[in-house]
């Protein structure tokens, strides 16, 4: 079966150690559907509870230690990886758990498969129960695969963050994910009449050279015209 994946913004319980949070919830998804939390088989996924990074299966970051079945919802705990004695270099766990600690990676998202039998189309007694709200379909029956820390439901600058906040190197997040940590900055010396001013303006990491950057100019009269205190649109 084709795994599907789910997901979920979730209030995370932090410390050093790991986190607990909601792996799924009876409620309805972004593709409209409802996972029933009570039609859940864990069974497969309990003989190896790994932790992944965004679905990334090259970047596990721990493991999940317990997980409780409620009426409504699924609550995981989860424990990082720690870095083993001797390891050099930059530890990818440290700086997921990093993420989670200062409150920048702030979701889980499961993998499932659907069992045979296990999707249905809603019925009325589903959009009375969840307020007429529009609803794809219902999962009932369904095995848990894997479980990860969600990045895409997290602030977009998320690597910039973690890096001024010293929880990985610039080097690294280039490495992790072929970017740069940080903007590069060029500097313009203006003329306007006296006195003489000098411009920082930021461009995208990507620039090679401040040639190719067709509105270079519109940014110079921009702060040009912030400097004389007059309206520049």
């Amino acid at each position: 079966m084709q795994t599907i994946r789910k997901t979920l913004p979730a209030k995370m319980s932090a410390t050093a150690r790991g986190f607990t949070a909601t792996i799924t919830s009876d409620t309805i998804d972004r593709d409209g559907e409802i996972l029933i939390p009570q039609g859940m088989d864990s069974t497969v996924y309990e003989t190896n509870p790994v932790l992944f990074w965004n679905h990334d299966y090259a970047l596990p970051v721990g493991k999940c230690v317990k997980l409780v079945r409620r009426a409504r919802d699924i609550v995981g705990e989860f424990d990082f990886a720690q870095k083993p004695d001797g390891y050099a270099g930059e530890f990818f766990p440290d700086f997921a758990a990093a993420l989670v600690g200062q409150g920048i990676c702030n979701a889980v998202s499961v993998g499932l498969d659907v069992q045979d039998g296990g999707k249905r189309a809603p019925t009325a007694a589903d959009f009375a129960k969840h307020g007429k709200k529009s609803i794809s379909a219902i999962i009932s029956r369904w095995n848990l695969r894997e479980i990860s820390l969600a990045p895409m439901q997290a602030n977009p600058e998320a690597i910039i963050t973690a890096v001024r906040k010293g929880a990985v190197s610039a080097s690294a997040a280039k490495k992790w994910f072929n970017i740069d940590a940080a903007p590069k900055r060029y500097s313009f010396a203006i003329e306007i009449p006296k006195p003489r001013h000098r411009i920082d303006i930021a461009l995208p990491s990507s620039a090679a050279s401040v040639e190719p950057i067709k509105d270079i100019d519109a940014m110079v009269k921009r702060s040009v015209a912030k400097l004389r205190g007059s309206l520049y649109e």
